[in-house]
């Protein structure tokens, strides 16, 4: 909003200037701003925030109607600019903005709804079989308490309620997530690859197998998946290398997709044969695997693709790589250090800035807690006889688990617990009901 009080006079003697007519210069210029807050503090962070602005202002220019070149510029010197928005008054108009999306959605999706319900009432008189119903991009509403997380830096998901920085919205099926800013992607029982910005406003952004979780990065916001929709138009600009057993060019199979998920456009995409897997997202690097072996797409004209390695790639995080070497052994290896530590444990979870990795130690639901730098293990603050439910390592030496003590009973609250490794303190953040529902730690 300091933002908006300094440049508003300028952005909107600029939307005139680029063609809008006088008098819808200010609504211009608030559909430009609404646009820019769900993007605004990575990009003031990590880009050019003018870019994005000018960006969002040419196209809000565009749906108005235009007036002719002449004139502009007296019209702009000219023209009485009133006082800026409001924080509230944007947020209005990002709302209304939604509302209206969802209207046409609607409007698109009943029509279609009845030709379907025509179409399988004929082919049940006909003896054939009626086509699946397609999937739907249109998200209901998701009632939204806006209530601070009592776990800081701790995005998690039960019974039913996905608990944010700043709100509480409830939310059905939810398997997985990452975090990307202060929101999440996340996939749930219907494959869908959902993005959730910190408002509780919920995007979908395609669709996957609901089996597999989809990698994302907080470090430019992009999340990748293998797309199980529709095969796309054969619109993307990516030329597989033939021959190459990673990828394939044909449209009729699986479509590795890779979006900024904020915004929800498209980075890259790629063909590539059936079974395949995205592992991690790791800055500009997106990991997959198939049948041929463990590989690393990184987009930028022709995605270029190179094979990892045949073993088996657990996650990568800050360049740092983790792998099972055997059932009982994972590998964490440190290429700009030349370092590699062998750790037991099964299955291996990075924190985002690459500092720990966690695993279960084989053959048990014990979780080990090692440092990637030197190998050696932490205190994971969990007491004898806990069982841990769900855990996630953090950034800056922090853990959480969801734990229920060794002291309840199967009917009573589990504990989300935050522990800071380096001090070896543990605290109890929240109780969640012991519904049965297995709790979600956003990565």
């Amino acid at each position: 909003m300091v933002y908006v009080a300094a440049r508003w006079p300028a952005l909107v003697k600029e939307a005139v200037l680029l063609g809008v007519r006088p008098e819808d210069a200010p609504d211009a210029t608030v559909d430009a701003l609404a646009r820019c807050r769900r993007s605004w503090e990575r990009t003031s962070r990590e880009a050019d925030v003018e870019a994005l602005v000018r960006d969002q202002l040419v196209a809000a220019v565009g749906r108005r109607p235009r007036t002719d070149e002449s004139g502009r510029e007296r019209a702009a010197r000219e023209l009485l600019v009133l006082a800026p928005p409001t924080l509230e008054e944007l947020e209005q108009e990002e709302g209304r903005r939604r509302r209206a999306t969802l209207r046409r959605a609607v409007l698109v999706a009943v029509p279609l709804l009845l030709v379907g319900v025509g179409y399988g009432a004929y082919l049940a008189t006909s003896g054939e079989p009626a086509p699946k119903a397609p999937r739907s991009d249109v998200l209901e509403d998701a009632a939204v308490t806006l209530v601070t997380n009592p776990a800081p830096g701790v995005v998690w998901y039960a019974d039913g309620q996905l608990h944010l920085e700043h709100s509480v919205l409830a939310v059905d099926g939810l398997r997985n997530m990452t975090r990307i800013g202060v929101g999440v992607v996340y996939g749930d029982d219907e494959g869908r690859v959902v993005y959730v910005a910190d408002d509780g406003s919920r995007d979908v952004l395609g669709h996957t197998d609901p089996d597999v979780p989809v990698a994302a990065t907080d470090e430019n916001g992009w999340a990748a998946w293998v797309e199980t929709g529709p095969p796309g138009d054969g619109s993307s600009d990516d030329s597989p290398s033939p021959g190459d057993p990673s990828l394939d060019d044909s449209r009729d199979v699986d479509r590795l997709v890779v979006v900024e998920a904020s915004t929800g456009n498209q980075v890259t995409s790629a063909g590539v044969p059936p079974g395949t897997r995205v592992v991690a997202v790791d800055g500009d690097s997106i990991y997959f695997e198939n049948d041929s072996g463990v590989f690393v797409l990184q987009p930028g004209g022709t995605p270029a693709v190179s094979p990892v390695t045949p073993a088996v790639l657990l996650d990568v995080r800050s360049r740092i790589r983790a792998f099972q070497i055997d059932p009982g052994t994972i590998q964490v290896v440190q290429s700009a250090f030349d370092a590699e530590f062998d750790l037991a444990g099964q299955g291996a979870w990075l924190a985002p800035d690459g500092d720990l990795v966690a695993t279960r130690l084989p053959g048990s639901d014990v979780v080990a807690v090692y440092s990637t730098r030197s190998g050696g293990a932490f205190e994971s603050g969990i007491a004898p006889g806990d069982h841990v439910v769900a855990f996630a390592p953090g950034a800056r030496l922090t853990f959480a688990y969801v734990v229920a003590p060794d002291r309840a009973l199967p009917s009573h609250d589990l504990e989300l617990r935050t522990c800071d490794l380096k001090t070896e303190e543990c605290t109890v953040a929240a109780r969640i009901p012991n519904t049965g529902g297995t709790p979600v730690l956003a990565r």
